[in-house]
Formats: C-alpha cells, sequence, structure tokens
C-alpha cells in the first residue's frame, strides 16, 4: 500500500472457450502519472530499515528532501521533544499532521504535534510537501501517517533499542577540558526503547484487530548552575488499539483509540549555565486519541469516506519550587522556582467526509469527482499560576534588589477556533493527459468563550469574570488549485507536471490574536523594590514608585476590521522518470509568495520619528579598529501608554524559489536508497508593521534562523541486504549551508528599556 497514489488499472479479459484461471499480480508503479503531488512515501521497509532515531521528526528530518529541521537527532538522543521543521520556505505552524486521514495536530501550537507518535505501529508515512491535495488545508509539510490494522493471519513484533556509555564517545579534547568543557555533563545517561505489537484475525474474514506498547525513555545529562551534572529525563508509555470490522463487502467500520503519558519532572532543563532544577517545571501530560472511520462502496462508481476524530491533551508544566521566585539579573540565573505553573487542556474535534464518484466517460474523457466537507473545533483552556503571585529581580553583584513584579494570577483562559471547510474537484483523465481542478471554500471564526477567574491576591477588586466575545477573527476563503500530469511516452514511466494554488493559514486555538485581546489573559504591575529586611523575599510595603502596569484593556487593545488572512501563493513544474526497474528520478522547481501575515503596530508611536545617529564599535566590538562606523536607530522619548493594533502587513513578501533532484529505489535486488539535493533560496522584503519601528531597519534579505534559508541540502538513506544470513547495512548522510546569521546591535532608549537593531 502507498498512501496518496492514485493506481490505474485497465485490465481486459476475452472470454475463453474452455475454463482458465488468470492471476494478476504485480506492484504499484514506481511514477504516477496522475498527480503533480511532490511527497515522499515512507513505507515499513524504509522506516525499519535504515536507522535514526525512533520519533516522525527525526524520520522527515533524515529522509525527506528539501525540509529543514531546527536540531539534529544523533542517536535518538533529541527524543522526547519535538523538532520544528519545514519546507519550501513556508513557516512551519502551517505544516498539518494526519493520523488515519484525521487531523492531530496540536490546535494550540499549530504545526506541533499533539502526540509522541508510536514508531512501530506505523504501515506507512506520506510526506507532502508541495502541490497537496484539495483535502489538505494548507501549504505547509503534510504528514499523513496510517497505523496497522492487522492481517488475516496472528503476527507480533518485539523491538528493544538501547544506548548508553558503551555506545558513546566524547570529542571533548584537553583544550576543550581546559575551558570547562566536562564529559560527564555532555553525555547520554541512556536512552531506551521498547515495543511490543501484535495483530490478526477476532473472526475470521470480519474482525481483524492490532494493539502496540511502547516504553520510549530518553535520559540525558545537561550542564548547570551550581553543579556539574543535571539529569534532564523523559519517560514516555503509550498503548494503541485498532480494530476493523468488515459489516459486509460494501462496508467496513474502523475504531482506534490511544493513550499516553508523558513525563518529563525537568521541564525547560536546558543546556546552559543559567538552568537550576528547582527553577524547572514538572510536565506530566496524558494524551488520548479517539477515531471512528467508515469506508462504503456505495456503487461500481461512488465512495464515501466518513472520519470522526477526538484528540485529548493535557498538557500541564506545574512548578518545581516552594517559594517566591527570584532572578539574578547580574547572572539571569533565577532560582528558588520557575516562574509560572499552567495547566492547559487542548482539545480538538474532528470530523470529515469524502465522496468519490467515477465517470468513464464525459467530454470525451475519464472523470474522478472528489468532494467532502472538514470541521474542527478546538477549544482551550489555561490555567496559570504563580507562587505567591509575585516575581522578583535583584542583582547579585551590587548586593541591591531591583524591582517586583505583582500579578494577577490566577488566571483562567478560554479561546477557541472553529473551522469548516468545503471542498470539491475533478481529476479528468484524457488518454495520457490528467487535469485536476478544485475550490476549497473556508469559514475560520475565532472567539473568546465566556469565562472567570478565581479571586486576584493583590488586585481584590480586579474584575475576574467576562462574556462571550464572538468574531475576534471571521474569515471566509476560496483557494483554488489547478494541476496537470502528462505521460509523456505512454508507457507510465515519465511524467511532466504542473500545478498552481493558493493556501490560506490557519491559527492557533490558544496564543496570537485570540490571548492578545482577551482581558482575562494577564494583569501586572511592577515597582521599584527596597528589601527593607534584606530577606530577598517580597511583603507588602516594600514595593516603591510609580508602577508600570500591563494589562489587557478594551482601550489599549483593537483589531483592524480588515484584518485580512494570511496566505500562500504556489507554483511547481517537473519531472518524473523510472531511471531503471523500481527506481524513480525526479526534478522539480518551486516558487512560493507568503503574503499578508498577521503584525502588530502601535498607535500610540511613542518612538522618534527621525532617526538618531550612534558610534559602532564594528563587527569586532573594539574601537578604534578599521571596521568602526556609525548605525542609526529610532529612540524611544514619549512616555505615552503602549497601545496594541492587530492588523497584516500588506506590503510583506516572502518569497521561496528553489529546485529539488531526488532519487527513490523501492527495496529490490537487495537494496533501498532515496536521495536528494535542493538549491534554493527563501527572501524577504517589504517588511513596514512593528511595534518598535527598529525592528523595521535592516530586516530585508535572506530569512534567518535554524530553518530559514540553506541554499544547498544533501541528503541520502538507504539499506542494502548482505549476500549472506540476510544481514542488512544502513545508513544516512545529511549536509546542507549554514544558517544566515544577522548582527545585532542593542541600544538603550531614553524610555523604555533597551531596543534590538540589525
Amino acid at each position: 500500500m502507498v498512501v496518496g497514489q492514485t493506481v490505474p488499472l485497465d485490465m481486459q479479459l476475452s472470454v475463453a472457450t474452455v475454463a482458465e484461471t488468470v492471476t494478476v499480480t504485480g506492484s504499484s508503479p514506481v511514477v504516477d502519472t496522475t498527480t503533480a503531488n511532490t511527497s515522499v512515501n515512507l513505507g515499513e521497509q524504509l522506516l525499519q530499515g535504515t536507522p535514526g532515531g525512533r520519533d516522525i521528526w527525526s524520520l522527515v528530518e533524515y529522509k525527506v528532501p528539501s525540509l529543514l529541521i531546527t536540531r539534529p537527532d544523533v542517536g535518538g538522543t533529541s527524543g522526547g521533544l519535538q523538532g520544528t521543521f519545514n519546507a519550501r520556505g513556508t513557516t512551519s505552524a502551517q505544516n498539518t499532521s494526519y493520523l488515519n486521514g484525521i487531523n492531530v495536530g496540536d490546535p494550540a501550537a499549530i504545526g506541533a504535534a499533539g502526540f509522541y507518535y508510536d514508531f512501530d505501529a506505523f504501515e506507512d508515512i506520506q510526506v507532502s510537501t508541495g502541490a497537496h491535495d484539495i483535502v489538505v488545508p494548507t501549504s505547509g509539510v503534510f504528514l499523513n501517517m496510517v497505523t496497522k490494522s492487522g492481517s488475516d493471519q496472528w503476527k507480533g513484533r518485539a523491538t528493544v533499542a538501547w544506548l548508553g556509555d558503551a555506545t558513546q564517545t566524547q570529542n571533548i579534547d584537553n583544550n576543550l577540558l581546559k575551558y570547562g568543557f566536562r564529559p560527564e555533563t555532555n553525555s547520554v545517561d541512556f536512552v531506551s526503547d521498547a515495543n511490543f505489537s501484535i495483530g490478526g484475525p477476532v473472526i475470521a474474514r470480519k474482525l481483524r484487530m492490532f494493539g502496540s506498547f511502547r516504553d520510549w525513555r530518553v535520559h540525558v545529562n545537561v550542564p548547570a548552575a551550581f553543579s556539574t551534572l543535571v539529569l534532564d529525563n523523559t519517560d514516555i508509555t503509550s498503548g494503541l488499539m485498532n480494530a476493523n470490522y468488515q459489516i459486509n463487502n460494501n462496508n467496513r467500520l474502523t475504531g482506534l483509540y490511544a493513550r499516553q503519558y508523558y513525563k518529563k519532572p525537568h521541564r525547560f532543563l536546558t543546556a546552559s549555565n543559567v538552568t537550576v532544577l528547582e527553577s524547572t517545571n514538572n510536565e506530566d501530560d496524558v494524551f488520548d486519541i479517539y477515531q471512528g472511520l467508515w469506508n462504503s462502496v456505495v456503487t461500481q462508481k461512488f465512495f464515501i469516506d466518513a472520519r470522526f476524530g477526538l484528540n485529548k491533551i493535557f498538557f500541564p508544566t506545574y512548578q518545581n519550587g516552594t517559594d517566591q521566585t527570584l532572578l539574578d539579573s547580574a547572572t539571569n540565573i533565577r532560582t528558588r522556582n520557575a516562574a509560572t505553573g499552567v495547566e492547559r487542556w487542548r482539545d480538538r474535534y474532528q470530523a470529515n467526509a469524502t465522496g468519490q464518484y467515477y465517470v468513464d466517460q464525459l467530454a470525451g474523457g475519464r472523470h474522478e469527482f472528489k468532494f467532502g466537507f472538514d470541521y474542527a473545533h478546538s477549544p482551550v483552556e489555561n490555567r496559570t499560576r504563580r507562587f505567591d503571585d509575585v516575581d522578583m529581580t535583584y542583582n547579585s553583584t551590587t548586593g541591591l534588589a531591583q524591582n517586583v513584579t505583582l500579578y494577577g494570577t490566577p488566571f483562567y483562559t478560554k479561546t477557541g477556533v472553529d473551522v469548516l471547510a468545503l471542498y470539491a474537484q475533478d481529476s479528468a483523465s484524457w488518454n495520457r493527459l490528467t487535469v485536476t481542478a478544485g475550490v476549497r471554500w473556508e469559514k475560520l471564526v475565532g472567539y473568546l468563550p465566556e469565562q472567570s477567574s478565581p479571586a486576584s491576591k493583590y488586585f481584590p477588586n480586579l474584575q475576574r469574570s467576562f462574556p462571550r466575545v464572538d468574531n475576534v477573527v471571521n474569515w471566509t476563503t476560496t483557494g483554488p488549485r489547478l494541476s496537470a500530469a502528462y505521460d509523456l511516452m505512454g508507457n507510465g514511466r515519465t511524467g511532466l507536471k504542473f500545478a498552481v494554488g493558493r493556501y490560506y493559514y490557519v491559527i492557533a486555538s490558544g496564543g496570537g490574536i485570540l490571548d492578545g485581546v482577551n482581558p482575562n489573559a494577564n494583569y501586572q504591575e511592577q515597582y521599584n523594590w527596597t528589601d527593607l529586611n534584606g530577606d530577598r523575599h517580597f511583603q507588602l510595603g516594600e514595593q516603591t514608585g510609580t508602577p508600570v502596569v500591563t494589562r489587557v484593556l478594551p482601550e489599549t487593545i483593537s483589531v483592524d476590521k480588515d484584518y485580512l488572512r494570511p496566505y500562500t501563493d504556489e507554483i511547481t513544474g517537473g519531472v518524473d522518470h523510472e531511471l531503471f526497474p523500481a527506481f524513480r528520478l525526479s526534478a522539480v522547481y518551486t516558487h512560493r509568495v507568503e503574503r499578508n501575515p498577521q503584525a502588530t503596530s502601535n498607535p500610540a508611536n511613542p518612538y522618534d520619528t527621525f532617526l538618531t545617529t550612534r558610534p559602532d564599535a564594528g563587527r569586532d566590538g573594539v574601537a578604534g579598529t578599521a571596521d568602526d562606523g556609525t548605525f542609526q536607530f529610532y529612540n524611544r522619548t514619549s512616555t505615552a501608554v503602549n497601545q496594541t493594533y492587530f492588523t497584516n502587513d500588506r506590503n510583506f513578501r516572502q518569497t521561496y524559489n528553489g529546485i529539488e533532484i531526488s532519487g527513490t529505489k523501492r527495496m529490490s535486488n537487495r537494496w533501498q536508497m532515496l536521495v536528494g539535493y535542493t538549491y534554493s533560496q527563501t527572501r524577504v522584503k517589504g517588511v513596514s508593521v512593528n511595534v518598535n519601528p527598529n525592528a523595521l531597519l535592516n530586516a530585508e534579505g535572506p530569512v534567518t534562523g535554524q530553518i530559514g534559508d540553506r541554499p544547498h541540502q544533501f541528503k541520502v538513506t538507504g539499506t542494502y541486504i548482505l549476500p549472506f544470513h540476510d544481514i542488512g547495512v544502513a545508513g544516512n548522510l545529511n549536509a546542507q549551508s549554514g544558517a544566515v546569521l544577522t548582527r545585532q546591535v542593542t541600544v538603550a532608549q531614553t524610555v523604555g528599556g533597551n531596543s534590538t537593531v540589525n
């Protein structure tokens, strides 16, 4: 089975004069000459037969051309935390993850997964990076994961993977030891992954079941403040059950349930010298997935596929400490407690149905009509607490207390997003040519449910109950998509492909504009702090001066009445060719444009309208050297109260231009391989809207960051089965250009602290 591929089978059987037995055998074609989609299929042979960490992020990092990720995974040591990835210039926040055809992404962190998937439960994974099908909502990377469902025979698998002290080495030499590097604080304690799965018939030819259990542990040593050894441990336990019931020859029901426990007692423990254990958070998650699927062959030409899913995410990060949190501004070390503790409830109710109707002859060609709907209801609730509702800052160099912030916590904030999509397309074939034209209509509504928070310790008169607010965001959009594929030689071995389409952004149910306009989201007052008794604890009466107030109020927050939905326009063109049996060579060019990103401005305009010039010590930071000069910035001299205006940057334009050359060799003749080289450019220009005008200086050019502009990428993964004892040898190679860096200078503002200037 190859997910997401159309396989036409043209068979002619003649009437025999005597009894005959006709056996039809074959595999899906190497080149799909009916679609322009750009994707990679990771079947079980590739998943199990090539190395890498045993999670979805390691898979896509090593095996998907054009895909960039924020962190490399060495032997699975980055497991237990998600990696952020993208492809072809589109932000990772527009990635979509489907499990068995149902969206399982995190509704409050769009582009992130809502689950740490069970590696050994996968049957096949389609990773689409361009020219998506009409059912795919966004232009980001589309993961289409299919779980195993059991077969007509009982089969099982047990897997144990281990990495420990005996399986690793160090590259820390004497010179690095001299500068403070310590092997014991940069090593893996152990990584283990044990999985058991089994599937088979419960009722012959009626009911099949598949179950999987996984215990996955990643324990890594990291350096921390005041310590030479701190253990960052993540323990994940998962169970999954999938059942298929064949009602009759034309109807099948499928049900899936999965539960996962994720325990990370020191969340936000980072490999740095400013982290202490007491200031981390205890993450103790529970993830649940419920799915129901119905497949029906209504007639020989009409097929219905209907699905329902419920994903429940409970994602708490409790405070580990039992005291007021204290930040040392001289060292940036936070002690005694984490700044906040948050309990997060994130649900996604997802329903979709697709109908496919085939017409053998219409307007001289064969037609495959596809139509359906996709609906998502995503409510989110966050409960934020702080120990004693306070945060203090002092300076260990001077020994002086600096400031104290009093918070209106606890806050129980609620947000929600509903999305309804209707889509229809026709895939028409005339001899060698297939043209697919479709349109996707969407209604996206972001809102604030009725909500309230408990009473506040320091602000007893603060409003704590708020009515429902509808239509914070209300978008109705229509996105057309058109593609063509041509079988060049008529033998199914060479396909010319072209596609254009518009994809609209989705927004998160938590964070962003919804939290930005929620009056229940935040209230705080920052004062000068006089530590009267020198105990570095705050008592009422130690705050002095006029407070700086941060809050969400209707008079300071507003939304552009013409607030537009961001979108991506895409053009792709390429060729696929079966170079030799089981090997496909592909070349595809992609042009993308990202428009109308969300932006925030400050109508109070507290910055000067003219540029201030200041001497610059140059790249080496040393005055009096050859690269000295000047740079300019906008100074803030006004004490005007900040206002927040949510809008779009209509001048913004981000472009991606790239060519990808890839080869895919299925397992045959004892070897398999996936190889890809990409040359690309990702550029930004026209940045014109920001609260701080200094952010607009020198902001055009290559996109910075780990998943920004990287002109060259090369990836290869493969397996060779030795001709004796069926022993497989496999490996990965991943090479890419370095990340773009921008030199930044911090300048002091007359009012309001510092600004960063490119």
